[in-house]
């Protein structure tokens, strides 16, 4: 998930501060435009993400959480709106349960929403797949060093560290647990409730420490 594919593709060797202004402006358009355009927005990055030589695999894996996300969300609304109908009409049949799906996914605004939130993610997928943290960090500390010459503030504390490394530890988390997950099942573990508490134990201390390693790099490196 979000990790960094290498390429010689023109988004590839677009600049970093380039790519860190126009895709997030998109992205906000995005909850601005109607649904027509936001779904053919969609259809067009998938495509750019099959010119770039990017499975639909990674391409679904980068919008995993949108996916997971809708699924809880209308698992819910159908026991919600199921319980709700039954109070009323005291029996189940296939027309109660053909309503029930109509009336859960017939909310239009829910469905824009995820379509929306489902575009955003893509963008998000095209910037942090074609662009590695070293290149973001300096695109970051690009931007932020043309606002500080034109805005009179502080030249200390810069913000563009922080949100450098709150970026770049996106991929790096989710590159954790993946390979945590490969050696639990390579000691013969079995994926279940027991995995989730050792490993997510795992990940916050190696986090941990990787963050704190750095931190202090960026800090030498900046004194």
């Amino acid at each position: 998930m979000f990790t960094y594919k290498p390429g010689n593709s023109l988004l590839h060797k677009t600049p970093a501060w380039v790519k860190l202004i126009i895709i997030p402006f998109l992205n906000i358009v995005v909850f601005l435009t109607p649904w027509q355009a936001v779904l053919t927005l969609v259809i067009l990055q998938f495509i750019a993400g099959f010119l770039l030589a990017f499975s639909f695999k990674e391409q679904i894996s980068d919008v995993k959480p949108v996916i997971f996300y809708a699924v809880i969300l209308f698992s819910f609304r159908f026991i919600t709106m199921g319980v709700q109908e039954f109070a009323v009409s005291k029996l189940i049949d296939l027309n109660f349960i053909k309503n029930l799906f109509i009336k859960t996914f017939d909310d239009k605004e829910i469905l824009m929403l995820l379509l929306k939130l489902f575009c955003v993610m893509q963008g998000a997928s095209l910037l942090f797949r074609t662009s590695t943290s070293l290149q973001l960090r300096e695109g970051l500390a690009l931007i932020e060093h043309s606002i500080r010459k034109v805005l009179p503030v502080s030249k200390k504390n810069k913000i563009s560290n922080t949100v450098s490394m709150f970026v770049c530890f996106i991929p790096m988390v989710n590159e954790l647990w993946l390979q945590s997950k490969k050696a639990w099942f390579a000691r013969g573990g079995k994926k279940g409730i027991k995995m989730y508490k050792n490993l997510l134990t795992v990940i916050f201390s190696v986090g941990m420490k990787k963050a704190y390693n750095t931190a202090r790099a960026v800090a030498i490196r900046d004194e």
